[in-house]
């Protein structure tokens, strides 16, 4: 079956990326010549994404950007395609750690500990199996569309980043196992196998890149311990940072979202889950400079164009999702926050 952009969920609310990466593979799709503006304008994203105090923006901005960027520019191998563009500092301090780590091993260790600072996306592990080792990334989202993309650009960028830091030849990979279905299009598997090095499986248990266990321990090119432990400690400290960094705004559009989903967006019961009276919620709001009423706006915005982009329902079925009246009720308040209707959204969004 071909991957669409229809979903019952996308990513989990709250989930954030390094705006950088999203920079970078906007400019990676500027230089392939993609439309940019038009693919922002289409995903309902500001051409520059506003970031929050600790330089993350939204998961479900990339999503919508990458789900529109399949549907503006036709090419099922998006993810993979943006991967060959791919650059150390992309990833931020990880980027960094792979050019200072001993060997391989040691720089997916750096990555199992430390992934959370590029995105919530997904995790690494590592697999071990007689002979081999099966280095794994499994993305969270439940849109199959933008986990398919997500994990081609992840192990493509990380293979595109071994081959540039080669002196002489990268690593060699066995096999890479993808847990997505082959490409409608069986000419393209060439172009996998090709960036790649090696055979391409799909419909796999995992996603991963299969090495010889002997891969894992060789040294790396131009490796410098001492670097790595600065960077490791600059790491830790922006981990705390962003644990602390959640504000009080962060945590009620966080519990907002949650409430939406299960029906219940009122005052009262965010006040309830944020563990504070009415009155105490009203108080705080005015501090932060803001209202529960355009929050609950902002964050019911960015929902329904998640349902229009990623759900099959009817505009109806959305308005009742998002505890609207009725079908013009929605429709009048859509177009007054964004200019548009639901339906001039939907079919704009996927290309239609």
């Amino acid at each position: 079956m071909a991957e669409s952009l229809i979903s019952d969920a996308g990513v989990a609310p709250g989930d954030t990326v390094l705006a950088s990466l999203l920079q970078h593979i906007l400019s990676s799709a500027a230089v392939s010549g993609l439309p940019t503006n038009t693919i922002l304008t289409a995903a309902g994203i500001p051409p520059v994404p506003h970031a929050d105090s600790t330089g993350r923006v939204p998961v479900s901005h990339l999503e919508r950007l990458v789900c529109t960027g399949v549907a503006v520019s036709g090419d099922p191998l998006l993810g993979l395609h943006m991967s060959k563009l791919a650059d150390p500092t992309g990833f931020g301090v990880l980027g960094y750690l792979r050019q200072a780590c001993t060997t391989l091993q040691d720089f997916i260790e750096m990555a199992r500990r430390y992934e959370v600072l590029v995105s919530d996306i997904g995790y690494t592990s590592l697999r071990h199996q007689p002979g081999v080792t099966l280095w794994c990334w499994d993305c969270k989202t439940d849109n199959p569309l933008f986990r398919r993309q997500a994990t081609e650009y992840l192990l493509g960028s990380l293979r595109t980043i071994q081959i540039r830091m080669a002196k002489q030849h990268p690593p060699p990979i066995l096999r890479v196992l993808l847990r997505h279905e082959p490409p409608s299009n069986p000419a393209h598997i060439a172009e996998y196998e090709h960036h790649f090095g090696c055979p391409i499986l799909f419909n796999q248990p995992v996603s991963a890149m299969v090495l010889a266990n002997e891969v894992l321990k060789q040294p790396l090119e131009n490796p410098d311990p001492g670097l790595q432990q600065v960077l490791e400690q600059h790491a830790l400290q922006l981990i705390g940072q962003r644990e602390k960094a959640q504000s009080f705004m962060d945590k009620a559009r966080t519990q907002l979202q949650t409430l939406l989903q299960q029906g219940d967006g009122s005052r009262e019961a965010l006040a309830g889950a944020m563990g504070m009276s009415g009155r105490n919620l009203h108080r705080q709001f005015e501090r932060e400079g803001g209202s529960y009423r355009q929050l609950y706006d902002e964050v019911r915005l960015e929902m329904a164009r998640r349902y229009l982009l990623n759900s099959p329902e009817a505009v109806e079925s959305v308005a009742m999702r998002l505890q609207f009246g009725g079908s013009q009720s929605f429709i009048r308040w859509f177009r007054q926050l964004s200019g548009e209707t639901p339906g001039q959204y939907r079919k704009q969004a996927r290309g239609e």
